[in-house]
Protein backbone atom coordinates (compact mmCIF):
# COMPACT_ATOMS: atom_id res chain seq x y z
CA UNK A 1 0.00 0.00 0.00
CA UNK A 2 1.39 3.08 -0.87
CA UNK A 3 2.61 5.79 1.86
CA UNK A 4 -0.83 7.83 0.49
CA UNK A 5 -2.98 5.84 1.23
CA UNK A 6 -2.14 4.49 4.74
CA UNK A 7 -1.60 8.74 5.80
CA UNK A 8 -4.96 10.57 7.28
CA UNK A 9 -4.44 14.49 8.03
CA UNK A 10 -6.78 15.93 10.66
CA UNK A 11 -5.95 19.93 10.88
CA UNK A 12 -7.00 21.36 13.82
CA UNK A 13 -7.40 25.10 13.89
CA UNK A 14 -9.42 27.66 16.34
CA UNK A 15 -10.51 30.07 13.25
CA UNK A 16 -10.48 29.48 9.35
CA UNK A 17 -11.84 32.76 8.37
CA UNK A 18 -9.93 33.92 5.37
CA UNK A 19 -9.91 37.66 6.45
CA UNK A 20 -8.19 36.09 9.78
CA UNK A 21 -4.60 35.72 7.98
CA UNK A 22 -1.91 33.74 8.49
CA UNK A 23 -3.09 30.65 10.01
CA UNK A 24 -6.22 30.00 8.28
CA UNK A 25 -4.39 30.56 4.66
CA UNK A 26 -1.46 27.95 5.70
CA UNK A 27 -4.18 25.25 6.79
CA UNK A 28 -6.29 25.94 3.32
CA UNK A 29 -3.48 25.66 1.43
CA UNK A 30 -1.69 22.38 2.80
CA UNK A 31 -4.35 21.13 2.96
CA UNK A 32 -5.38 21.38 -0.72
CA UNK A 33 -2.04 20.38 -1.48
CA UNK A 34 -2.30 16.87 0.93
CA UNK A 35 -5.26 16.32 -1.37
CA UNK A 36 -3.56 16.66 -4.24
CA UNK A 37 -1.34 14.09 -3.51
CA UNK A 38 -4.28 11.40 -2.75
CA UNK A 39 -4.00 12.20 1.36
CA UNK A 40 -7.32 11.99 3.42
CA UNK A 41 -7.87 15.59 4.77
CA UNK A 42 -10.15 16.62 7.34
CA UNK A 43 -10.36 19.80 9.23
CA UNK A 44 -11.63 21.16 13.14
CA UNK A 45 -12.11 24.44 13.94
CA UNK A 46 -13.98 26.41 15.64
CA UNK A 47 -14.83 29.49 14.14
CA UNK A 48 -14.97 31.27 10.55
CA UNK A 49 -16.61 30.12 7.38
CA UNK A 50 -15.69 26.51 6.23
CA UNK A 51 -16.97 27.66 2.82
CA UNK A 52 -13.62 29.04 1.92
CA UNK A 53 -11.93 25.69 2.59
CA UNK A 54 -10.94 23.43 -0.43
CA UNK A 55 -14.05 21.71 -1.84
CA UNK A 56 -11.91 18.16 -1.47
CA UNK A 57 -11.86 18.10 2.20
CA UNK A 58 -13.89 16.67 4.98
CA UNK A 59 -14.63 19.60 7.58
CA UNK A 60 -15.86 19.86 11.19
CA UNK A 61 -17.30 22.67 12.60
CA UNK A 62 -17.02 22.93 16.96
CA UNK A 63 -19.21 26.66 17.09
CA UNK A 64 -18.61 28.31 20.20
CA UNK A 65 -20.99 28.52 22.98
CA UNK A 66 -22.10 32.06 24.56
CA UNK A 67 -19.45 30.90 27.79
CA UNK A 68 -17.10 29.00 25.78
CA UNK A 69 -16.29 32.14 23.24
CA UNK A 70 -13.54 34.04 24.84
CA UNK A 71 -11.87 30.12 24.53
CA UNK A 72 -13.66 29.23 21.54
CA UNK A 73 -14.99 26.27 23.02
CA UNK A 74 -18.05 24.17 21.76
CA UNK A 75 -20.54 21.04 22.66
CA UNK A 76 -18.82 18.16 21.51
CA UNK A 77 -15.38 19.24 20.78
CA UNK A 78 -13.72 16.81 22.66
CA UNK A 79 -15.53 13.97 21.64
CA UNK A 80 -15.43 14.92 17.92
CA UNK A 81 -12.12 14.71 18.00
CA UNK A 82 -11.74 11.51 19.69
CA UNK A 83 -13.95 9.94 16.69
CA UNK A 84 -11.45 11.83 14.27
CA UNK A 85 -9.35 10.09 16.08
CA UNK A 86 -10.37 6.45 15.83
CA UNK A 87 -12.54 6.71 12.20
CA UNK A 88 -11.43 4.80 9.48
CA UNK A 89 -9.07 2.44 10.76
CA UNK A 90 -6.31 4.10 8.95
CA UNK A 91 -3.00 5.82 10.46
CA UNK A 92 -4.26 9.34 11.16
CA UNK A 93 -1.94 12.31 12.34
CA UNK A 94 -3.29 15.42 13.95
CA UNK A 95 -1.92 18.61 13.02
CA UNK A 96 -1.91 21.58 16.12
CA UNK A 97 -2.57 24.99 14.67
CA UNK A 98 -2.18 27.71 17.07
CA UNK A 99 -1.53 27.39 20.90
CA UNK A 100 -4.09 29.60 22.96
CA UNK A 101 -7.33 27.92 22.40
CA UNK A 102 -10.27 25.09 23.23
CA UNK A 103 -9.02 23.13 19.68
CA UNK A 104 -5.68 23.41 20.28
CA UNK A 105 -5.31 21.92 23.75
CA UNK A 106 -8.29 19.29 23.08
CA UNK A 107 -6.68 17.92 20.30
CA UNK A 108 -3.51 17.62 21.78
CA UNK A 109 -4.83 16.07 24.86
CA UNK A 110 -6.93 13.16 23.04
CA UNK A 111 -4.01 12.53 20.24
CA UNK A 112 -1.92 11.87 23.96
CA UNK A 113 -4.20 10.21 25.42
CA UNK A 114 -5.49 7.73 22.20
CA UNK A 115 -1.85 7.23 20.88
CA UNK A 116 -2.47 9.50 17.78
CA UNK A 117 0.54 11.47 17.12
CA UNK A 118 0.39 15.07 16.78
CA UNK A 119 2.65 17.82 15.26
CA UNK A 120 2.48 21.02 17.18
CA UNK A 121 2.85 24.29 14.84
CA UNK A 122 2.63 27.36 17.13
CA UNK A 123 2.46 29.79 14.16
CA UNK A 124 4.45 32.50 15.79
CA UNK A 125 2.44 32.89 18.86
CA UNK A 126 4.88 31.95 21.34
CA UNK A 127 7.54 34.24 20.08
CA UNK A 128 9.65 36.57 22.75
CA UNK A 129 7.74 39.52 21.39
CA UNK A 130 4.39 38.25 22.25
CA UNK A 131 5.23 37.13 25.83
CA UNK A 132 6.87 40.19 26.86
CA UNK A 133 5.02 43.55 25.31
CA UNK A 134 1.56 43.11 25.20
CA UNK A 135 0.79 44.96 29.25
CA UNK A 136 1.25 42.65 32.34
CA UNK A 137 -2.16 41.37 32.33
CA UNK A 138 -1.90 39.61 29.22
CA UNK A 139 1.56 38.29 30.37
CA UNK A 140 0.57 37.30 33.58
CA UNK A 141 -2.96 35.33 32.14
CA UNK A 142 -0.50 33.85 28.99
CA UNK A 143 2.02 32.14 31.48
CA UNK A 144 -0.92 31.08 33.76
CA UNK A 145 -2.27 29.38 30.86
CA UNK A 146 0.89 27.80 29.41
CA UNK A 147 2.11 26.45 32.88
CA UNK A 148 -1.39 24.88 34.21
CA UNK A 149 -2.72 23.90 30.73
CA UNK A 150 -0.79 24.44 27.38
CA UNK A 151 2.35 23.15 28.24
CA UNK A 152 1.56 20.32 29.91
CA UNK A 153 0.10 19.37 26.56
CA UNK A 154 1.73 20.33 24.04
CA UNK A 155 5.07 19.16 25.29
CA UNK A 156 3.61 15.46 24.25
CA UNK A 157 3.62 16.75 20.56
CA UNK A 158 5.39 14.09 18.05
CA UNK A 159 7.01 16.75 16.55
CA UNK A 160 6.93 20.80 17.39
CA UNK A 161 7.26 22.51 13.86
CA UNK A 162 8.96 25.53 13.37
CA UNK A 163 8.49 27.98 10.58
CA UNK A 164 11.70 29.70 10.52
CA UNK A 165 15.12 28.73 12.15
CA UNK A 166 14.94 32.13 14.68
CA UNK A 167 11.77 30.58 15.75
CA UNK A 168 13.07 27.05 16.19
CA UNK A 169 15.79 28.62 18.70
CA UNK A 170 12.74 30.00 20.63
CA UNK A 171 10.79 26.73 20.93
CA UNK A 172 13.79 24.63 21.74
CA UNK A 173 13.93 27.04 25.15
CA UNK A 174 9.94 26.29 25.81
CA UNK A 175 10.30 22.95 24.91
CA UNK A 176 13.91 21.53 25.58
CA UNK A 177 14.60 17.71 23.99
CA UNK A 178 12.04 17.59 22.00
CA UNK A 179 11.62 17.16 18.70
CA UNK A 180 11.74 20.33 16.31
CA UNK A 181 11.51 20.40 12.66
CA UNK A 182 11.79 23.43 10.94
CA UNK A 183 9.48 23.95 7.61
CA UNK A 184 8.92 27.06 6.32
CA UNK A 185 5.44 28.90 5.15
CA UNK A 186 4.97 27.99 1.50
CA UNK A 187 2.47 29.54 -0.72
CA UNK A 188 0.99 28.87 -4.53
CA UNK A 189 3.21 30.18 -7.51
CA UNK A 190 3.39 28.71 -10.82
CA UNK A 191 6.09 28.97 -13.14
CA UNK A 192 3.46 29.97 -15.81
CA UNK A 193 1.80 32.42 -14.07
CA UNK A 194 1.07 35.79 -15.75
CA UNK A 195 3.40 38.25 -14.30
CA UNK A 196 2.91 42.29 -14.09
CA UNK A 197 4.51 43.84 -17.08
CA UNK A 198 2.92 47.55 -16.49
CA UNK A 199 4.65 50.38 -14.99
CA UNK A 200 5.00 50.57 -11.39
CA UNK A 201 3.86 54.04 -9.80
CA UNK A 202 5.61 55.18 -6.64
CA UNK A 203 3.56 54.23 -3.82
CA UNK A 204 4.85 52.18 -0.74
CA UNK A 205 2.27 49.41 -0.02
CA UNK A 206 1.98 47.66 3.66
CA UNK A 207 -0.45 44.64 3.75
CA UNK A 208 -1.55 43.09 6.98
CA UNK A 209 -3.66 43.32 10.07
CA UNK A 210 -4.27 46.71 12.14
CA UNK A 211 -2.54 45.40 14.79
CA UNK A 212 0.81 46.74 17.48
CA UNK A 213 2.51 43.90 16.43
CA UNK A 214 2.46 44.75 12.61
CA UNK A 215 4.28 47.84 13.11
CA UNK A 216 2.08 50.15 10.90
CA UNK A 217 2.68 53.54 13.08
CA UNK A 218 6.47 52.34 13.02
CA UNK A 219 6.26 52.83 8.83
CA UNK A 220 3.68 56.17 8.72
CA UNK A 221 6.43 57.99 11.20
CA UNK A 222 9.41 56.37 9.27
CA UNK A 223 7.57 57.93 5.53
CA UNK A 224 7.37 61.00 7.41
CA UNK A 225 11.00 61.58 8.07
CA UNK A 226 12.26 59.35 5.17
CA UNK A 227 13.87 62.22 2.55
CA UNK A 228 11.75 61.36 -0.35
CA UNK A 229 10.20 63.34 -2.63
CA UNK A 230 6.55 64.21 -1.96
CA UNK A 231 4.95 62.45 -4.97
CA UNK A 232 5.90 59.11 -2.65
CA UNK A 233 3.03 57.76 -0.98
CA UNK A 234 1.33 54.79 1.17
CA UNK A 235 -1.38 51.94 0.88
CA UNK A 236 -2.71 50.56 4.02
CA UNK A 237 -4.28 47.58 3.39
CA UNK A 238 -5.67 45.19 5.86
CA UNK A 239 -8.44 44.73 8.71
CA UNK A 240 -8.58 46.68 11.68
CA UNK A 241 -7.81 44.37 14.36
CA UNK A 242 -7.27 47.16 17.11
CA UNK A 243 -9.44 50.02 16.96
CA UNK A 244 -7.56 52.23 19.54
CA UNK A 245 -4.19 51.39 16.96
CA UNK A 246 -5.96 52.01 14.08
CA UNK A 247 -7.49 55.64 15.94
CA UNK A 248 -3.18 56.69 16.61
CA UNK A 249 -2.14 55.65 13.53
CA UNK A 250 -5.25 58.41 11.76
CA UNK A 251 -3.47 60.44 14.85
CA UNK A 252 0.37 60.04 13.48
CA UNK A 253 -1.44 60.99 10.12
CA UNK A 254 -2.53 64.33 10.96
CA UNK A 255 0.32 65.10 13.44
CA UNK A 256 3.07 64.19 10.02
CA UNK A 257 0.76 65.95 8.04
CA UNK A 258 0.53 63.26 5.97
CA UNK A 259 -3.25 63.58 4.70
CA UNK A 260 -2.71 63.23 1.15
CA UNK A 261 -0.13 60.59 1.21
CA UNK A 262 -1.79 57.48 3.14
CA UNK A 263 -4.61 55.68 2.61
CA UNK A 264 -6.09 52.99 4.68
CA UNK A 265 -8.14 51.02 1.95
CA UNK A 266 -9.17 47.85 4.82
CA UNK A 267 -9.25 44.25 3.24
CA UNK A 268 -8.82 43.61 -0.28
CA UNK A 269 -8.80 40.18 -1.83
CA UNK A 270 -8.41 38.36 -5.30
CA UNK A 271 -7.76 40.64 -8.39
CA UNK A 272 -8.27 44.39 -5.99
CA UNK A 273 -5.27 42.55 -3.79
CA UNK A 274 -3.53 41.69 -6.69
CA UNK A 275 -3.44 45.13 -8.77
CA UNK A 276 -2.41 47.13 -5.39
CA UNK A 277 1.05 44.41 -5.40
CA UNK A 278 1.39 44.71 -9.50
CA UNK A 279 1.13 48.20 -9.45
CA UNK A 280 3.18 49.05 -6.07
CA UNK A 281 6.84 49.91 -5.70
CA UNK A 282 8.09 48.10 -3.18
CA UNK A 283 6.00 46.34 -0.37
CA UNK A 284 7.02 47.53 3.94
CA UNK A 285 6.22 45.06 6.44
CA UNK A 286 8.10 46.01 9.42
CA UNK A 287 6.72 43.82 11.98
CA UNK A 288 7.93 43.08 15.46
CA UNK A 289 7.53 39.31 15.40
CA UNK A 290 6.31 36.82 12.44
CA UNK A 291 6.37 33.70 11.57
CA UNK A 292 7.54 34.28 7.53
CA UNK A 293 4.37 36.25 7.05
CA UNK A 294 3.04 35.45 3.98
CA UNK A 295 2.70 38.95 2.42
CA UNK A 296 6.20 38.82 1.48
CA UNK A 297 6.11 35.36 -0.29
CA UNK A 298 2.77 36.72 -1.59
CA UNK A 299 4.39 39.48 -3.31
CA UNK A 300 7.51 38.14 -3.95
CA UNK A 301 5.62 35.65 -6.03
CA UNK A 302 4.46 38.51 -8.35
CA UNK A 303 7.99 40.18 -8.44
CA UNK A 304 7.46 42.96 -6.10
CA UNK A 305 10.24 43.44 -3.47
CA UNK A 306 9.37 43.48 0.04
CA UNK A 307 11.08 45.41 3.02
CA UNK A 308 10.90 43.48 6.27
CA UNK A 309 12.28 42.82 9.34
CA UNK A 310 14.97 40.54 10.90
CA UNK A 311 11.97 39.11 13.44
CA UNK A 312 9.92 37.79 10.82
CA UNK A 313 12.60 34.77 10.25
CA UNK A 314 13.20 35.33 6.42
CA UNK A 315 16.62 35.20 7.16
CA UNK A 316 17.62 34.67 3.22
CA UNK A 317 15.21 37.38 2.20
CA UNK A 318 18.11 39.90 1.21
CA UNK A 319 19.45 37.05 -1.34
CA UNK A 320 16.48 37.25 -3.30
CA UNK A 321 16.52 41.23 -3.66
CA UNK A 322 14.40 42.25 -0.49
CA UNK A 323 15.81 44.35 2.38
CA UNK A 324 15.73 43.42 5.80
CA UNK A 325 15.77 46.04 8.66
CA UNK A 326 15.04 45.92 12.44
CA UNK A 327 11.77 47.33 13.76
CA UNK A 328 12.59 50.83 14.30
CA UNK A 329 11.95 54.19 12.45
CA UNK A 330 15.54 54.94 11.77
CA UNK A 331 16.42 51.82 10.08
CA UNK A 332 12.82 51.71 7.92
CA UNK A 333 13.37 55.35 7.52
CA UNK A 334 16.54 54.75 5.37
CA UNK A 335 15.28 51.65 3.88
CA UNK A 336 12.86 53.66 2.09
CA UNK A 337 14.98 55.99 1.00
CA UNK A 338 17.29 53.15 -0.22
CA UNK A 339 14.15 51.61 -2.14
CA UNK A 340 13.23 55.21 -3.47
CA UNK A 341 16.18 55.62 -5.33
CA UNK A 342 16.37 52.28 -7.28
CA UNK A 343 16.32 52.74 -11.06
CA UNK A 344 13.40 51.37 -13.05
CA UNK A 345 15.58 48.32 -13.97
CA UNK A 346 17.03 47.86 -10.32
CA UNK A 347 13.62 47.43 -9.14
CA UNK A 348 12.57 45.15 -11.92
CA UNK A 349 15.43 43.01 -11.29
CA UNK A 350 15.16 42.74 -7.21
CA UNK A 351 11.48 42.06 -7.99
CA UNK A 352 12.45 38.78 -10.28
CA UNK A 353 15.24 37.69 -7.77
CA UNK A 354 12.18 37.89 -4.93
CA UNK A 355 10.36 35.37 -7.15
CA UNK A 356 13.01 33.11 -7.86
CA UNK A 357 13.75 32.94 -4.61
CA UNK A 358 9.90 32.16 -3.45
CA UNK A 359 10.06 29.57 -6.22
CA UNK A 360 13.11 27.79 -4.93
CA UNK A 361 12.62 27.60 -0.98
CA UNK A 362 8.74 29.01 -0.10
CA UNK A 363 6.42 27.82 -3.05
CA UNK A 364 4.43 24.21 -2.51
CA UNK A 365 6.36 22.65 -4.73
CA UNK A 366 9.55 23.12 -2.23
CA UNK A 367 7.38 22.36 0.63
CA UNK A 368 4.74 19.38 0.48
CA UNK A 369 7.20 16.63 -0.11
CA UNK A 370 8.61 18.29 3.31
CA UNK A 371 5.63 18.02 5.24
CA UNK A 372 4.69 14.26 3.64
CA UNK A 373 7.78 13.13 5.15
CA UNK A 374 7.28 14.72 8.48
CA UNK A 375 3.93 13.06 8.71
CA UNK A 376 4.98 9.85 7.06
CA UNK A 377 8.13 9.82 10.10
CA UNK A 378 5.79 9.97 12.97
Amino acid sequence: MSRSSQLRVVHIAEDVARIAGGVPAVVRQLSDRLSLKGVPVQIAHATGDPGELPSGVEVFTYSPTKLGRPWSWGHGLGEGLARLALANGDAPVFHVHGAWSAPQYFAARVGHQLGVPFVFTAHGMLEPWLWDEQGWKVRVKKRVYWSALAYPAFRKASVIHAITPLEQKHLAQLFPGSRIEVIPNAIDVSETDVLPHGERSKRILFMGRIDPKKGVDILLRAFASAKIGKEWSIDVVGPVWSQTYFSGLKAIVDECGLGERVRFRGPLFGEEKRKLIDTAWVLAVPSFSEAIGLVNLEAGARCLPTITTHQTGLYDWEQGGGLLVDPNIDALSKALETACSWSDQEQRDRGMASRDLVLRRYSWQAVTPMWLNLYSSI
